[in-house]
């Protein structure tokens, strides 16, 4: 009886020590990292700076690997010296998640999204300054099957749907996009085939017509892609916001015009 339970005990710890590694000592692979490093940068060098000048964070464990928050933050001497940031999740079958070209007309306090995570997986954050210099923030999630988690049981509505909620101060602006952002690794829960890709391709942000953001998305959002951007004054003018559909082509677009007014479309236009 006590070699069984000293030879259970003995598989229980060996069945475990791989997922205490995980989520306690171990780092995450490098997973694609170290071949989109070369691919995007070159042999240019990357710096890690300081969370007071750009931070990023997202919970260690997520409660939901297909909605995964994300938060960018950007310190008083990063706003509006930004030039592209790159969202990258290492171990995610598609690991750029978005790159997001700013201007600095609207200097950016912080963006906000939710993502999907494959696995265990560092999460980086690599930004351009106006002056060309590489900086970069990094944080590891653990989870499993965020990209091929089925769809929402609860749909409906009309594709490409924008809300936007604007903060009281009107500093901040959160937009929800109704959009399946289907990852093209998930399985119809009712046939039992695979659901192809079909996700938004892209985002741009423009305040009274002058674009301050321009982003190229891709399947690492979540389902019904939700953005939240916080400036550090008040957005007095308009805000648009337009979305393409990556299947149709089909553009999408909403309109803010202060807390008291917000107007909203879906067009689907198909790119003409």
């Amino acid at each position: 009886m006590t070699g069984l339970r000293s030879l259970l005990m003995t598989a229980a710890t060996l069945l475990l020590a791989p997922v205490f590694a995980a989520g306690d000592a171990q780092s995450p692979p490098a997973g694609a990292w170290e071949y989109l490093r070369p691919q995007f940068y070159g042999e240019r060098s990357i710096g890690v700076v300081d969370e007071s000048f750009m931070s990023i964070e997202a919970p260690s464990n997520t409660p939901d690997p297909a909605a995964t928050p994300l938060t960018l933050r950007f310190g008083p001497q990063a706003a509006g010296q930004i030039r592209q940031v790159r969202l990258i999740i290492d171990n995610n079958p598609s690991p750029l998640a978005a790159t997001m070209d700013l201007k600095s007309g609207v200097p950016l306090a912080e963006i906000d999204l939710r993502v999907r995570i494959d696995r265990f997986t560092s999460v980086r954050a690599i930004a351009e300054t106006n002056d060309g210099r590489l900086e970069m923030r990094s944080t590891w999630v653990n989870a499993s099957g965020g990209c091929s988690a089925p769809p929402s049981a609860a749909q409906g509505g009309t594709l490409g749907e924008i809300r936007l909620r604007p903060s009281a101060d009107g500093k901040a602006l959160q937009i929800s996009i109704r959009h399946p952002n289907n990852s093209g690794f998930q399985i119809d829960p009712r046939s039992g085939d695979p659901i192809p890709p079909h996700y938004i391709s892209h985002l741009s942000l423009s305040h009274d017509g002058q674009t301050f953001m321009d982003a190229q998305t891709g399947i690492s959002l979540s389902e019904n892609p939700t953005l939240r951007v916080a400036t550090l004054a008040p957005l007095s003018g308009s805000v648009t916001i337009e979305a393409t559909d990556s299947q149709t082509n089909a553009h999408y677009s909403a309109t803010w015009n202060g807390a008291a007014n917000t107007t909203a479309k879906a067009a689907t236009d198909n790119g003409h």
